[in-house]
């Protein structure tokens, strides 16, 4: 998601340099887009990345510095994004160690509606092969 992306990169930034929210402003440009592909090996356009800023702007992970400049020009991230971008990168760490089999039962959860579904169907197929006296 290209949003976390954005707000990842801004993290690192802050963290590689030592600095807190306050003292870090973005601007949504093509360096900007590079930087982010190639640190991430995606491949999201400046259009992308400008709808995902309006995410970020609708859920305050991002505000605007200064009014009167572009609308991608002047951003800074909140503490809130702070916490959404480190949430959400502690939560892929967790699914990315979790063990063979909690992934496979994880994905079983993730389908029951599916499996349920085919059961019933197997076993209405059973019951009508039954009632016709073909089993």
């Amino acid at each position: 998601m290209p949003e976390f992306a954005l707000l990842n990169n801004v993290v690192d930034y802050m963290e590689s340099e030592g600095l807190t929210y306050k003292l870090v402003s973005l601007a949504i440009n093509d360096k900007l887009v590079d930087e982010i592909n190639n640190g991430n090996n995606t491949n999201y356009s400046l259009s992308e990345l400008e709808k995902a800023a309006d995410k970020c702007l609708a859920h305050e992970w991002l505000t605007h510095v200064s009014m009167g400049g572009a609308k991608y020009g002047s951003l800074r991230i909140t503490p809130k994004g702070v916490g959404a971008a480190i949430s959400k990168r502690k939560s892929d760490e967790l699914k990315a160690s979790r063990s063979a089999l909690k992934k496979l039962s994880d994905t079983i959860e993730d389908h029951k509606g599916l499996l349920i579904f085919l059961g019933s169907i197997l076993a209405l197929s059973t019951f009508t092969l039954k009632l016709l006296g073909k089993v």
